[in-house]
């Protein structure tokens, strides 16, 4: 098995009859962090990028094809798709919640005035072209389908605008089943994002998760699905979990082609693995400044960035119309308003210098070390942050100054929520503590957002558990004795063995280990990760004994 796929998502098509210059216009532009004018040229310049690579001819677009549904831009884009389609591209769409809007915008002048969208109940028989029409499965009313690809690959396309529930979830499960008899792995694609890039996104963006996330993800795992393709987020990134029975599952989350960077995905899947590599739209007619087109769109993104943190700082009505570039609800900026305005007007103004002073405790740095940097702004690093959640760059490291002393500052906020008995856990719900919640976006995830190859597992049945020794060859450990020191095979001592995502800094494993002392020592659980599943070696960990049992596997007590 090895198929090539082109994955895109969130094109966000937007048809110049909506309109592209006036005061309206540049008010929307204001809290865009994609393109709006100057999208069309980009999308051709892609799909003739992706038309001349002969590696792949199946293209896949994750949802969001509109700017917000409007029946010009459905009516213009499809047209796109199809002369894509003419130069020997398999294309398959599914739709999200931008591509249905009975009642549009479009902009005239100083004006905002009423242009005719799509309901959600046209769009399925709008694009069935693109995927439905050759669906070996389909469930037109929950709008997906599929399709059977090549070398025995099978593509589950998945709208999950109202959730995946009820008889549309027994549908899933009963394909998906189907598909596992038959010796199929299972591609799918949905469109809201499953693992979040961050703890800070899930705070700010839980909105636009998929529906019921944290469980379904590990539904779709046990089901066999190992890899979901989603969007929605505009951010570009990887993330991975294990369902409690030990079944992987990745979700390869793309940005949008219309926004920094201008992602275009290749996947390659394999027999035991899935090649991921992403290049960029390299051009566009459009008007950059002079600029290349990722500058370009960088810039916008910044400034978009930006202008929203000084808007934090000084306007909370403006910073709740901004905030919603970056999917941060208005409900939850009045909410926290009081204290948003005074943070970031400080924000706005502070430099490295000052935060070096203070931090100079957690951090362990001299003045030579941060001297280089004192004059820097904060907030520019702030914006750096934001950035790079968006574009999936890891381009800074916890050697870095400006990281140190960022979070030795983190550190001495949760050092203050401590002392005046403040659990930010159960305010934020998503993190223990402000570092847990906001040091991720210094250092993001682990993969490289953009070339990496993901490993495949074996499906473990409902009724199965992994043995360590099916994907480990040995674990020998030197024992000593009175002769000497000798080795010890310790694999027969671990005879069950799961691994999941607890949060999002914490790994729970469920093991059976066979052991002198029934105390249990919580170094044979660490050695165990170290050897077995380096990726998820813990920085701590502790142990709980749940139960014993004896020799027979009964419970002993």
């Amino acid at each position: 098995m090895s198929l090539k796929l082109t994955v895109i998502t969130d094109t966000h098509y937007y048809s110049p009859q909506t309109g592209t210059s006036g005061k309206a216009y540049e008010n929307a532009l204001m809290r865009s962090q994609k393109l709006l004018g100057g999208a069309r040229e980009v999308l051709i310049s892609a799909f003739n990028q992706i038309a001349e690579d002969k590696t792949s001819d199946i293209v896949l677009i994750a949802g969001d094809v509109t700017n917000d549904g409007e029946e010009a831009a459905h009516i213009e884009f499809r047209e796109m798709l199809r002369e894509l389609q003419s130069k020997g591209k398999k294309v398959y769409v599914i739709t999200a919640t931008h591509d249905y809007k009975e009642k549009c915008k479009k902009y005239v002048g100083d004006e905002i005035k009423e242009m005719p969208g799509l309901s959600r109940g046209e769009l399925f028989d709008f694009y069935r072209e693109f995927g439905a029409d050759e669906a070996i499965a389909c469930k037109p009313e929950y709008m997906s389908f599929v399709v059977q690809l090549p070398d025995n690959v099978r593509l589950f396309a998945i709208n999950d605008d109202m959730g995946v529930e009820g008889e549309f979830l027994d549908w899933v499960k009963e394909q998906a089943e189907d598909a596992r008899k038959n010796g199929q792995f299972i591609v799918a694609m949905t469109h809201h994002p499953i693992i979040p890039p961050s703890p800070m996104y899930e705070l700010i963006g839980k909105g636009d998760m998929h529906r019921n996330y944290k469980d379904m993800r590990k539904e779709y795992a046990d089901m066999g699905i190992q890899l979901m393709l989603t969007g929605h987020t505009h951010t570009h990134n990887i993330g991975k979990i294990f369902s409690d029975r030990g079944n992987a599952f990745y979700a390869v989350s793309t940005g949008a082609l219309v926004g920094y960077p201008a992602p275009i995905r290749k996947l390659t899947i394999c027999k035991d693995t899935v090649k991921i590599e992403t290049e960029t739209v390299k051009s566009a007619d459009i008007d950059t400044n002079g600029l290349s087109l990722e500058a370009h769109l960088k810039k916008q993104l910044i400034g978009v960035i930006g202008d929203m943190i000084k808007a934090a700082g000084s306007d909370i009505d403006k910073f709740a119309y901004m905030g919603q570039a970056i999917s941060i609800k208005p409900k939850l900026i009045y909410k926290f308003g009081w204290i948003i305005k005074p943070v970031f007007k400080w924000l706005n103004s502070v430099k490295f210098g000052t935060f070096a002073k203070w931090t100079k405790k957690e951090t362990g740095m001299k003045k030579s070390d941060w001297q280089n940097i004192k004059n820097d702004k904060v907030v520019d690093f702030i914006i750096s942050l934001v950035s790079n959640l968006f574009s999936g760059e890891n381009n800074l490291t916890t050697d870095d100054p400006k990281c140190r002393i960022y979070i030795g500052f983190l550190k001495i906020i949760d050092s203050i929520l401590q002392t005046v008995h403040v659990n930010l856990g159960k305010i934020v719900k998503v993190a223990p503590d402000a570092t847990s919640l906001l040091a991720p976006l210094a250092c993001q995830g682990e993969f490289d957002a953009y070339n990496t190859e993901l490993k495949l597992f074996d499906y473990i049945s409902e009724n199965e558990s992994r043995e360590i020794t099916e994907h480990v060859p040995e674990y020998v450990k030197m024992k000593k004795s009175k002769k000497g020191p000798v080795e010890q095979d310790i694999i027969p001592m671990i005879k069950h063995f799961s691994v999941s995502l607890a949060d999002h800094n914490t790994i729970s494993v469920l093991a059976m280990i066979c052991c002198q002392n029934p105390s249990m020592n919580p170094m044979q659980i660490v050695g165990a990760l170290e050897n077995y599943l380096p990726q998820c070696m813990p920085d701590h960990a502790t142990c709980h004994r749940l139960e014993i049992y004896d020799a027979e596997e009964n419970i002993f007590r």
